[in-house]
Formats: structure tokens, C-alpha cells, sequence
């Protein structure tokens, strides 16, 4: 079997960093000025911090910071300096335009399309992709069990 090791024995979030691009993410952020007012908190660690999020299942910045902060010398696999403040994030996430990261996204879906399963040329005439976030739907799933079938 041909099988490679490029990931072996890493984290999953380490094997995920590996695949972005630097040189996308540099052209990005300098086509935004996405970086203008941030000394610390620049556009990569704010990517960064917040696929950590979605990996580890965050339900709120509160929670991510805690975790954060609680894991600061065994997560030195992230690449970032500092780790973000509690008022760090909801200030980057309010200030720092989303058009950034879509750019990010789109940068990397053509360098990485032609490995995607369903990114057969073909399929690829979809020419604006939405992406929705469903966090909503697994906060109220509690509330929302009673609304099934009826019998």
C-alpha cells in the first residue's frame, strides 16, 4: 500500500495548518488590509483560533477562551504567539471584515478543488457557494425535540 506519512502521529488541527496556504493567506490579508489595527491579533491567529474552535466544539467565545488559556503550554501547535483575550475575539470578529476569510476560503477551495470528492469539473458551475453555519440547530435541539412526527 502506498500510504503517506506526511500526517503521522499528528494532531488533527497540525494537519489542517498544514494545508493553508501561507502565501494565500499573506496575498489576502494584504489585499483587505485586514491586519491595519491589530498589533497582536492578526487574520492568521484569528483563522487559526477559530478553527480550533470548531474542532474542539465551542459553543460560545467565553468557552473558547477558557479552553484556551487552560491549554496554553500544550498547544503550542497552533503557530500563534499570544493566545487571544476574552475581549480579544468578540472585538476581532466584530471589526475584522468576514470578506477576509471568504477570500481565504476561496483561495484554497482552487487550490484544493481537484481533491475533493465532488469537485469534478462538471460540478463546478456553481459559481457562489454559501456556506450556513448550523450551530443554532444543535443549541436548540433540546427545545425542538417535541416538534417531531405526530402519530
Amino acid at each position: 500500500m502506498n500510504k503517506s506519512n506526511n500526517f503521522n502521529g499528528q494532531p488533527i488541527i497540525k494537519q489542517q495548518l498544514k494545508l493553508l496556504s501561507s502565501t494565500i493567506i499573506t496575498r489576502t490579508v494584504s489585499e483587505h488590509n485586514s491586519d491595519r489595527y491589530y498589533k497582536r491579533f492578526k487574520t492568521y491567529d484569528h483563522l487559526v483560533t477559530m478553527l480550533y474552535a470548531t474542532l474542539r466544539g465551542a459553543s460560545s467565545l467565553r468557552e473558547l477562551s477558557t479552553i484556551l488559556l487552560a491549554c496554553e503550554g500544550c498547544i503550542s501547535h497552533l503557530n500563534l504567539k499570544d493566545f487571544p483575550k476574552r475581549s480579544t475575539l468578540p472585538d476581532a470578529n466584530k471589526n475584522r471584515s468576514s470578506e477576509v476569510f471568504a477570500s481565504i476560503y476561496y483561495g484554497l477551495f482552487n487550490t484544493y478543488h481537484s481533491f475533493l470528492s465532488d469537485s469534478s469539473p462538471l460540478s463546478l458551475l456553481v459559481k457562489h457557494l454559501k456556506i450556513v453555519d448550523s450551530t443554532t440547530i444543535s443549541l436548540f435541539s433540546d427545545i425542538l425535540k417535541g416538534v417531531g412526527q405526530s402519530h
